[in-house]
């Protein structure tokens, strides 16, 4: 099975956001910055931006995303 036939949903650790945008700059339909913080516009991700929604997670210089899979 694909991991883009398995739901995947985004955690965000605001205490460890910077507010660098870099994931906001791959990925805004999930991540946008509010006062400075990253802020999710949705918690599970559409399989269509799943590898920005990685792609943004991964290029986070403090860790703060991760994207997993939904246990279920």
């Amino acid at each position: 099975m694909s991991s883009q036939a398995i739901a995947h949903r985004v955690v965000a650790d605001r205490g460890s956001c910077c507010g660098y945008g870099t994931c906001v700059e791959i990925c805004p339909e999930i991540y946008q910055l509010e006062g400075g913080l990253v802020v999710l516009t949705t918690e599970i991700v559409p399989p269509e931006l799943l590898e920005r929604a990685i792609e943004g997670a991964e290029s986070c210089p403090q860790s703060a995303l991760i994207v997993e899979p939904v246990a279920g």
